[in-house]
């Protein structure tokens, strides 16, 4: 049970998250305020928030969840996400700062027309749906393990809506600035949980260590669950070194590239190095705070190999909350539980936030009223950050009983992924692709990837990759106009 001062840590965590939010969004009058942060936004910021939204709850439960079951193999993802973070920088930003685009999306526009724009939108809107409301489930999950009397419905209430609450006033520079203060609340909560974790480890390190390497599979067999690399091939495993790392390369293009979530701070900077500079710093940065969150799951099967502590759970994804409100003190659970509603909080405020850009500006603005004023759009981008909010609860209550939410976070975007990643790689490096065809490229490749997940064994991993491949094959066969590379 929590005691008073974790409940005091807590209440301080949202009263400095709420001041910052109300401070920082003071300014926001117009939709390049409310979107874009005047494009004004200091790098630095802009790369602290790409980490706090990339590393969510997610990461926080799911990763150690993977490594307390499994090995280390998600480590090996982070090489091919370094190498993606260079190519956008390189080739992604310069076309997006030439445009001087709002939403990725107005580059599809300017390269191909308006269906493929729009599109595009609809894809994005439905995949950042689906992994926010995982997001969003997890952070309920840990509520409803740790804190007793707060059941799903309302843990899930409860963060939609202080999310909501400074999203809707402040806008992305609301968002950016909570996103640094609970980038440290989150690194620093890691880091602190898995100090206390080799603590109670007979050993410490050398003992975690040990028994990791020593460890016994579900079915039996001996395991090293230190293992990271292995260079087998295989199309149905997705731990093997050759898919893991193509599909980091790939998923990462298209979070950092076509994903509006995660490119919409990189375009609040005032210059485009500015933004290449933050998105390669936090590629290099990704990897100590993955091995922090991998190292965390094996302290955990170490720790629960003596203990025991974790029989019983609900799932793996349970482990390290069970955890935090077994062997933690009052006041440092406090601290590990803040650090949790940052790791929520900090992806789902930027989700918000970019559902909302890319449904007015993409959708509302270019379709339903495109004569409106900049007031109009500036009150419509609330309303679509609170519809957005209600549909994220939604999503989040449909998959309250599905365990192991990191692979289902990875799954739930590797169905579109593929399909945006392809559409916005044949406009940059060709001058092919018609607006027609592009559509039917795309919604062909998703139908392609649903196809093959059902009547395959095809691991989860290549479907981006295919998806890639489909559309990006399927719209080169059509000759399209000259790449336009100034503002319409």
């Amino acid at each position: 049970m929590l005691g008073g001062i974790d409940w005091a840590v807590i209440a301080l965590y949202f009263a400095v998250i709420a001041g910052i939010g109300i401070w920082a969004g003071r300014k926001g009058k117009t939709t390049e305020d409310y979107f874009l942060g005047g494009r004004r936004m200091p790098w630095a910021t802009a790369m602290l928030s790409l980490l706090a939204t990339e590393a969510s709850a997610v990461t926080f439960i799911g990763a150690p969840g993977d490594s307390f079951s499994g090995t280390m193999w998600y480590a090996q993802m982070a090489i091919g996400s370094l190498a993606a973070r260079i190519i956008v920088a390189t080739l992604f930003l310069t076309a997006f700062y030439k445009l001087k685009v709002t939403t990725v999306y107005e580059f599809l526009k300017h390269r191909f027309g308006e269906a493929t724009r729009g599109t595009g939108s609809a894809f994005f809107i439905v995949t950042r749906l689906l992994a926010s409301g995982v997001r969003l489930c997890v952070m309920a999950k840990v509520l409803d393990v740790v804190i007793r009397g707060i059941d799903f419905p309302t843990a899930l209430a409860l963060v939609a809506t202080i999310a909501l609450a400074y999203t809707f006033f402040g806008g992305i520079r609301a968002v950016m600035w909570t996103d640094v203060v609970q980038f440290v609340i989150f690194i620093g909560g890691a880091w602190l949980a898995f100090g206390l974790l080799l603590s109670k480890i007979d050993g410490g390190w050398s003992g975690m260590l040990e028994v990791a390497r020593n460890a016994v599979a579900d079915d039996g067999t001996a395991i090293d669950k230190t293992r990271i690399f292995d260079f087998s091939f295989s199309f149905t495993s997705g731990t093997v070194f050759w898919a893991a790392v193509l599909c980091g390369l790939f998923q990462s293009m298209a979070s950092f590239g076509t994903d509006q979530d995660m490119t919409q701070r990189m375009l609040t900077c005032r210059k485009p190095s500015l933004a290449k500079r933050g998105l390669i710093l936090t590629g290099l940065i990704d990897f100590p705070i993955v091995f922090t969150f991998l190292l965390i799951g094996l302290a955990l099967y170490a720790l629960n190999a003596t203990s025991g502590f974790a029989r019983g759970v609900g799932g793996t994804d349970e482990v390290f909350p069970t955890f935090i409100i077994t062997y933690l003190p009052m006041g440092i659970k406090g601290l590990l539980l803040a650090a949790v509603f940052a790791a929520a909080m900090s992806s789902l405020d930027s989700a918000l936030s970019a559902l909302s850009s890319s449904a007015v500006v993409d959708l509302y603005k270019a379709y339903i009223k495109p004569d409106a004023t900049d007031r109009h759009y500036l009150l419509m981008s609330r309303v679509f950050v609170v519809l957005f909010a209600v549909v994220l609860v939604v999503v989040a209550w449909i998959c309250k009983d599905i365990s192991g939410v990191l692979v289902l976070a990875f799954k739930s975007v590797s169905y579109t992924y593929g399909a945006l990643l392809g559409v916005f790689l044949l406009g940059l490096l060709t001058k092919r692709g018609r607006n027609l065809t592009n559509v039917i490229a795309m919604v062909s490749s998703v139908g392609a990837v649903v196809l093959l997940r059902n009547v395959t064994s095809v691991a989860w991993h290549w479907m981006i990759i295919i998806g890639t491949l489909w559309t990006f094959g399927f719209g080169a066969m059509f000759p399209g106009k000259r790449v336009r590379h100034e503002p319409a």
